[in-house]
């Protein structure tokens, strides 16, 4: 039986951090519809280093629906664009790793990394980027 969708989040004003836990099962479109809900509820959410945390969720997000949450921060954050975050995706499907660098220039890495552990991905975050 389908565990339905639940994202939670956190920011950490410190580390000027958003943290988004999903957990239960997911579809592409869902799973953007509800980050793009918490990105609503959220005051500026393009001023956040993101940390994604898939670790408890089952699904694969398609390429298009990615897109239309890069769309939809972009639109909101307005012009000019603010400097660009960086994402730190938790994951411990195997296949995820090889759909990331499918992704190519996209999702260059200097933005956009994957880890196992939190704390790597934390520590990824709050180094000052070259």
């Amino acid at each position: 039986m389908p565990r339905p969708l639940r994202l939670s989040h956190l920011i950490d004003t410190d580390k000027n951090l958003l943290i988004v836990t999903a957990r239960g099962d997911y579809t592409s479109e869902g799973f953007v519809d509800a980050l793009i809900d918490i990105y609503q509820r959220i005051d500026q959410p393009w001023l956040y280093n993101r940390i994604l945390d898939m670790r408890s969720a089952q699904g694969v997000v398609e390429l298009a629906d990615l897109m239309r949450a890069a769309a939809w921060l972009a639109q909101a954050a307005g012009t000019p664009p603010p400097p660009r975050r960086r994402l730190a995706l938790l994951s411990s499907d195997p296949f995820d790793r090889a759909r990331l660098n499918a992704l190519g220039d996209a999702f260059p890495k200097a933005f956009i990394q994957l880890f196992e552990r939190r704390d790597e991905a934390i520590e990824w975050l709050t180094t000052p980027q070259p």
